[in-house]
């Protein structure tokens, strides 16, 4: 194999955000991100370093340009505690005219609003829950209770938890005028599933494929608690909902419904113009029937993620998983006839979790 010079671009986790010193779990974990994929990259053989965004955008273009890779591994899901900026970075890379990994600027677009994606799938007839979008605190809502309140424009579950699952009007207008508080966005509004949580990832570009679905379990959810995959669930290790959810790869389900969920995600992959890597969450229903519920660009790459537990579920190794999304970031740089970059020694580095150092590549 060749040598290639890759640069993972990454955000720099911001401790406040927005006055929402929890939401900083989630966004740290892009550290365990690029460390890991780092690892899996120099094991493929390439020279790799890594770049934050930090707060000089400039600053951050100029030192992608001085170092000119092969390819840019995207991990940015943000700028300064905001993740709505993530959509803009890989702008900034085609203006340069260098690859990078996982979703065009259109799907990260698209992705990241929630309501226009539902709305898109909607209008594809791909099945997804009844839902309204509220920009302000509802005076009636003709959905059927119990119903699910959720930020329209985040990411991570952040805005999630038991209170978000309401079984009323007067419970509904309390939690919307709570997202629009504390998020400074419209709130979306869905009949709530009780059913199970699957995770369909997709890998590739051209021709996508599914891999085995994962299956968020909550068995021993106690009694009346809202099985829903919260904040706390992903992200808070000392809270009983982490403690008490689990997963499972493959999902038992039957082929039929393998099959039908699969093909479900793979067409809301190609609808919004996902690449690389992906993943659609669906609620499956009591008749079988699955409802997408979010389709994830660009998802979290960690060793321990969904993602990962259903390449390693297919076969792959986390380094081949790596490997994969950077082939095809390097076979689109070689197909837009960029030129390969001077020879320059690279400088690799370790992140400290935890740490907000900088790191640079000069």
């Amino acid at each position: 194999m060749t040598t290639k010079r890759i640069l993972i671009a990454y955000n720099a986790p911001e401790r406040q955000q927005r006055g929402r010193e929890i939401d900083f779990i989630s966004e740290a974990d892009v550290l365990t991100q690029v460390n890991a994929v780092q690892d899996s990259l120099l094991e493929l053989g390439h020279d790799v370093t890594v770049l934050p965004l930090q707060k000089s955008v400039q600053t951050f273009m100029e030192r992608i340009t001085r170092y000119r890779p092969d390819a840019i591994f995207n991990l940015v899901e943000g700028w300064l505690g905001e993740s709505r900026y993530h959509v803009h970075v890989p702008s900034l890379y085609e203006m340069l005219r260098f690859e990078y990994t996982g979703a065009p600027v259109s799907a990260l677009v698209l992705s990241g609003d929630k309501w226009t994606t539902k709305m898109l799938l909607d209008q594809a007839n791909l099945p997804v829950p009844r839902g309204i979008l509220c920009s302000e605190v509802p005076g009636r809502c003709r959905l059927r209770y119990p119903v699910i309140v959720k930020p329209a424009q985040e990411d991570a579950s952040l805005g999630i938890d038991a209170d978000s699952v309401v079984n009323n009007l007067s419970e509904l207008r309390r939690r919307v005028a709570w997202v629009i508080q504390n998020y400074h966005q419209p709130a979306i509004v869905e009949e709530y599933i009780d059913g199970r949580e699957l995770n369909v990832a997709i890998l590739g570009d051209q021709i996508p494929q599914a891999l085995p679905i994962s299956e968020i379990t909550f068995e021993n959810f106690p009694e009346g608690q809202p099985r829903i995959c919260s904040y706390n669930v992903k992200w808070v290790e000392a809270s009983p909902e982490y403690r008490l959810s689990g997963a499972s790869c493959p999902a038992l389900l039957d082929e039929e419904t393998t099959a039908r969920v699969q093909k479900i995600a793979l067409a809301a992959f190609r609808l919004l113009g996902c690449r690389d890597y992906a993943r659609v969450d669906m609620r499956l229903d009591a008749n079988l029937q699955p409802n997408i519920v979010e389709v994830n660009a660009n998802p979290d790459l960690s060793p321990d993620a969904g993602l990962t537990r259903s390449a390693l579920a297919s076969g792959r190794t986390y380094t081949q998983l790596v490997g994969e999304i950077i082939a095809g970031a390097l076979q689109r740089g070689e197909a837009h006839g960029y030129p390969r970059p001077a020879a320059r020694r690279p400088v690799a580095h370790r992140i400290a979790i935890g740490s907000n150092e900088p790191v640079h590549a000069d």
